[in-house]
């Protein structure tokens, strides 16, 4: 297990995006996956190119606008309907389109579900299976194969749930997914059943589990110990289905398997959990009013106090609005301390209140975009107002700073294979503040 390659497969764009009410535009879409690909994970599954407008939508324009450092965007789909062909079938089709170099299959592996869900037969199941995914091969696309409702599928008929994993990877799918659908599937059901699958395949596997009380996590993690190559989930487990938590999923992994090389960039985020050499920043009061001396325009002035590693550090600020106006103040406290700050430059900021909600907890939304360098970083900050919520934001962009560049002076930290040195480490204090 030392040492083994993990790929973290993030599906928050969809099923975070489930649950009722829940509805993510477009802008959001993109800069969620821009937080995800900071935070490391090798895979982000935009959703389903062709099921509504936005998500065409999505991929539209994440061909152009989205650059991603070390994931990798996803679109996902479905094998071709029974009697048809692949290079016919229009959600085929619409999974070409969205143009992403990996594709996500899904397909019944469950033999009581293919002639109630698909409406078909075992044999033509299997055809469907394997023509769809050679079909994508031919395109030029990567393909990730998800075998829902693989547990169910492998107690009731065994041979056929693992005949469909066999097919796929014949036809040249890289990875077959174990789904559970369900959920809550026991940790020690969900190692016994891997291990039997990649015995008696030899095929490439990863997992998704589902489940509350810590399930999803336990049988993701007993997953990997079983040999799973690959994880899927949601941060913080969003979802309506209790969606395995990939970030603790990821902790587990690092603190106690040792398994500290994650490709797709997910290094960074091993380095969050298993280093913590970085300085401790702390807002400890912040104002924002007009400014006196605007001239008549729309200004404002914000002052801040922090503290870096205990040490007192403050400065005043205006500029054109409360964010402009605090992203100066911050900078003139904290560039002296950290020049590596410097290099951040706030390239633009979308702030959301509830209509009717100002003032209320934690219901301030701020997404912050910054340049870093020739980067980009994207963060969210959430709070009573947004003049917190945008310095939990900016804060966020400075801890995600690597230690060479938070430095500023070209040292770099002493870290071990595979590890990226963080930048200061930040306090969850509560932001007290006017504006």
């Amino acid at each position: 297990m030392a040492g083994q390659d993990i790929q973290l497969h993030d599906t928050t764009l969809r099923d975070g995006a489930r649950p009722a009410g829940r509805v993510l535009p477009v802008d959001d879409r993109l800069a969620v996956a821009r937080c995800l690909d900071g935070l490391g994970v090798g895979f982000i599954e935009g959703g389903r190119p062709g099921a509504t407008a936005a998500d065409t939508e999505f991929f539209r324009r994440a061909a152009g606008e989205l650059r991603l450092t070390g994931a990798v965007l996803v679109a996902r789909g479905a094998a071709r309907a029974p009697g048809a062909s692949a290079a016919t079938d229009p959600r085929v089709r619409e999974l070409l389109a969205a143009g992403t170099p990996v594709v996500t299959l899904a397909a019944v592996s469950d033999s009581r579900r293919v002639e109630r869900a698909r409406g078909t037969n075992l044999a033509e199941n299997l055809a469907a299976v394997g023509g769809t995914v050679r079909h994508l091969v031919r395109a030029g696309r990567r393909v990730l194969l998800d075998a829902e409702h693989f547990f169910d599928g492998h107690r009731a008929n065994r041979e056929y749930a693992l005949e469909v994993v066999r097919t796929a990877a014949e036809a040249g799918a890289e990875t077959v997914v174990l789904c559970d659908g369900a959920g809550g599937r026991p940790p020690d059901e969900v190692g016994a059943v891997v291990s039997d699958t990649l015995h008696g395949t030899g095929v490439e596997l990863g997992v998704h589990c589902r489940g509350g009380a810590g399930r999803a996590v336990a049988g993701s993690v007993a997953a990997v110990a079983a040999g799973a190559r690959q994880v899927r989930g949601t941060v913080c487990g969003y979802g309506r289905r209790r969606d395995a938590d990939l970030l603790s999923v990821a902790a587990q992994l690092i603190v106690t398997r040792g398994a500290a090389a994650l490709p797709g960039g997910s290094a960074v985020l091993g380095a969050a959990v298993a280093e913590s050499a970085g300085r401790a920043v702390e807002v400890v009061s912040w104002q924002v009013g007009a400014d006196p001396a605007g001239g008549g325009q729309d200004r404002s002035s914000a002052s801040v106090l922090l503290r870096v590693d205990g040490v007192a550090t403050a400065a005043t600020a205006s500029g054109g609005g409360a964010v402009e106006a605090l992203d100066r103040a911050v900078h003139r406290a904290l560039d002296p301390v950290l020049p590596g700050v410097r290099r951040l430059r706030l390239t633009g900021h979308l702030a959301r209140v509830p209509a009717g909600h100002a003032g209320t907890a934690g219901t301030a939304r701020v997404v912050a975009s910054f340049a870093d360098g020739d980067g980009r970083l994207d963060t969210v900050g959430v709070a009573a107002d947004t003049g917190a919520a945008f310095l939990r934001a900016l804060l966020e962009a400075v801890r995600r700073l690597p230690a060479r560049e938070r430095h500023g002076d070209g040292r770099t930290a002493e870290r071990r294979p595979a590890a990226v040195a963080y930048g200061p480490t930040l306090t969850e204090p509560t932001l007290t503040g006017t504006d």
